[in-house]
């Protein structure tokens, strides 16, 4: 015979504790094959995020039925994943079939502990999960509906970024969604480090580009991206952005370089976002560390990588030397033209650097031991690396 419903239902699922870990393995793997769409998901979205939430879950109620109390602040998981899971296009009917699934396979677990005898405690537990289902799945319904409509949003923004990024006439675009339009932008390429990543790592990594600006702005930016980055505007009555942007998305996982160049009214957004993206793009060809940089910081790159004839010619310069005789200028240049150093570096002994650097000058009609020569060979070293 039962005793206390209640103490019955903890006993039970004080039996199922042990069990979390492996349950939620069994749980994750049957989502994957039961439930089209998650199955195609990243194996670490799956394997961690997904298991994250459903071991969150399977442990909150096991807290519930042990006597434990509600707090919002426990559904805070689950309202983040929703979130995610819309960005990322999981539909909301897939996203519910996997929590209903989820306490599915918990009640199962639940049953086959239970002992004779604790039939009530059982039935209490069912009562809690509906429950606690019914608590979920309304916090996950809402955040999700919630991200959908700031989706909407996000793309009323972007279609005013793309109209003052192509230089059309962007007040009636704005005023039919809403959009105040600024004086004036900063605009950013950001160049996100390609890797090959999954379509939906790619959604991940701009939704966190964005979020992160939007947090530095305090209000929603306009921005333009495609998978391997694009433009942002910012209103230019903000302070302009510093390297605390790529740094921050760095540790978020999202390797960038970033161009920031500055229009002063909207007519000038087109030139601006071209010169951030000739920023970015030749501060990632020159081997620069991801960063945020200005035209000041890659100047003589960016001269150098212009479109004509005279970069090529310059690079070209170099073509008469074999692969020793350039790794031995790119080592010297490195070492500030400290030929010790640059021995060491190329494991050399230093008058094997100055017969190299001697015979440099020979095929290229360079003197290195005079400024003009040093400026030259330096500048083709750059033309080369810029021009791939």
């Amino acid at each position: 015979m039962d005793d206390e419903p209640a103490l019955s239902a903890a006993r039970i699922a004080a039996r199922c504790e042990p069990q979390v870990n492996r349950l939620t393995r069994q749980i994750v793997a049957e989502q994957a094959t039961a439930i089209p769409g998650l199955a195609v998901l990243p194996a670490r979205l799956r394997d961690v995020e997904m298991a994250a939430s459903v071991r969150h879950g399977f442990r909150l109620f096991l807290r519930f039925a042990q006597g434990g109390a509600a707090a919002d602040r426990d559904l805070r998981v689950f309202r983040e994943r929703a979130a995610q899971r819309m960005t990322e296009g999981v539909p909301l009917t897939t996203l519910l079939s996997a929590y209903l699934l989820a306490y599915r396979s918990m009640w199962r677990a639940l049953c086959a502990v239970a002992r004779p005898g604790e039939e009530y405690g059982l039935r209490l537990l069912g009562e809690l999960m509906f429950q606690t289902l019914e608590w979920v799945t309304s916090a996950v319904s809402e955040a999700y509906l919630g991200q959908a409509a700031l989706a909407e949003r996000g793309e009323a923004l972007r279609a005013v970024a793309r109209a003052l990024l192509a230089g059309q006439a962007a007040d009636d675009v704005a005023a039919r969604h809403g959009v105040t339009l600024e004086p004036g932008y900063h605009v950013l390429h950001l160049a996100i480090s390609p890797d090959g990543a999954s379509p939906v790592e790619v959604r991940r990594r701009l939704r966190t580009v964005q979020a992160e600006l939007d947090r530095r702005a305090g209000e929603p930016v306009m921005t333009r991206f495609g998978p391997d980055g694009g433009h942002a505007l910012l209103p230019l009555r903000l302070p302009p952005p510093d390297d605390r942007l790529p740094r921050r998305l760095a540790e978020a996982g999202v390797g960038v370089h970033v161009g920031l160049s500055a229009a002063a009214r909207r007519a000038d957004v087109p030139a601006a976002a071209g010169q951030a993206t000739r920023i970015a793009e030749v501060a990632r060809a020159a081997g620069r560390p991801e960063g945020l940089y200005e035209l000041g910081g890659v100047l003589l790159d960016y001269h150098l990588s212009a479109p004509g004839a005279s970069g090529a010619r310059l690079a070209g310069l170099l073509d008469v030397l074999d692969s020793s005789l350039l790794e031995t200028l790119e080592a010297y240049f490195a070492a500030d033209f400290d030929r010790r150093a640059t021995a060491r570096a190329l494991n050399v002994h230093p008058n094997t650097v100055d017969n190299r650097l001697a015979r440099v000058s020979a095929l290229i009609g360079a003197d290195l031991r005079a400024s003009h020569g040093i400026l030259l060979v330096g500048a083709a070293l750059t033309a080369r690396r810029l021009g791939g």
